[in-house]
């Protein structure tokens, strides 16, 4: 959609959804919610809201129960997509974050069932849509960039007394623990999942350094990044040499629990080899100084 068309879609099923019987609201209200909503702190994550956002919320489910929150949680991220496109931020985002931002809002504007499980102010899903809608989460090829995070200081204390090192040396040469773009899996735009598309989640890190200029470059933190991937599941090898690529680097996390349900939920080889002890899945964390992230950018530019 082009942004007029997106715009019209998104105010569309707004006013739809606020000619429902039983809707929770009346515009002013569905401003005040979003409005709220946008307000953080220069750390807060997209997981964080203001008490405003919170109370009003809350208050809704109390009084007008799950369907009508529903209702009105899909008419918030309608009316934010309407207030972001006529914003400032969304203005003065560099072209491929601004196309792949359109993009998004328009597959979330053509989405209109207002019954489904995630529109819930707690679930992660929502907070993801609802943080694109407001441009809180950036939309960077088949991922999020959530620009307002930290490294725990914990993370020299992990693994082995080597892991500590490699550690200390990677965050000293980045800068520091903050503030870094950490980027996010979204199962909306999984089907976009390609070495192509984690090429482009990196050049919109970079272009994105001009308004974010404090970041001292980004991270993530995945089953997917330990090195043993490139043995166990080669197609998924991309993930990690890209970026290690361009001098990023591997820092342990953890090993068992999580990593394990992740890494073999999908994969028939992976739990053959794991439950035959030949592969012990492991969390590894990503972290990709900002210069050394400019630097392959210029290198990498794709096309707009």
């Amino acid at each position: 959609m082009e942004h007029r068309d997106t715009s019209a879609a998104a105010g569309a099923l707004r006013d739809r959804l606020l000619a429902q019987p039983g809707f929770p609201a009346d515009l002013a209200l569905l401003d005040g919610f979003v409005r709220a909503a946008s307000v953080y702190g220069p750390l807060d994550d997209y997981k964080i809201y203001s008490p405003a956002a919170r109370e009003i919320a809350a208050r809704l489910r109390s009084e007008h129960g799950e369907a009508a929150t529903r209702m009105f949680l899909r008419a918030a991220i309608a009316h934010a997509v309407i207030t972001s496109l006529a914003g400032p931020i969304y203005a003065a985002l560099p072209a491929r974050i601004k196309l792949q931002q359109l993009r998004q809002f328009g597959r979330m504007v053509a989405d209109t069932d207002p019954g489904v499980e995630w529109l819930s102010f707690e679930h992660d899903l929502f907070r993801k849509e609802f943080g694109l809608a407001t441009v809180r989460l950036y939309a960077a090829g088949a991922r999020l960039i959530d620009p307002r995070c930290g490294i725990q200081r914990s993370m020299l204390l992990r693994g082995s007394p080597r892991d500590w090192l490699r550690c200390a040396h990677t965050l000293g040469m980045a800068g520091g623990f903050k503030p870094y773009f950490q980027t996010h899996i979204h199962t909306f735009m999984l089907e976009g999942f390609t070495a192509e598309a984690t090429e482009e989640l990196y050049r919109c890190c970079a272009d994105l350094y001009a308004l974010h200029p404090e970041a001292l470059g980004s991270f993530a933190a995945s089953w997917f990044y330990d090195p043993a991937v490139a043995r166990v599941s080669p197609r998924l090898a991309y993930l990690r040499e890209i970026p290690e690529s361009g001098g990023a680097r591997t820092l342990f996390v953890s090993a068992g629990k999580d990593a394990i349900g992740n890494a073999l939920s999908k994969s028939a080889n992976r739990r053959r080899l794991h439950e035959a002890g030949e592969y012990q899945p492991k969390v590894y964390m990503l972290v990709w100084p900002k210069k050394r992230q400019q630097a392959w950018a210029r290198a990498n530019r794709g096309a707009v």
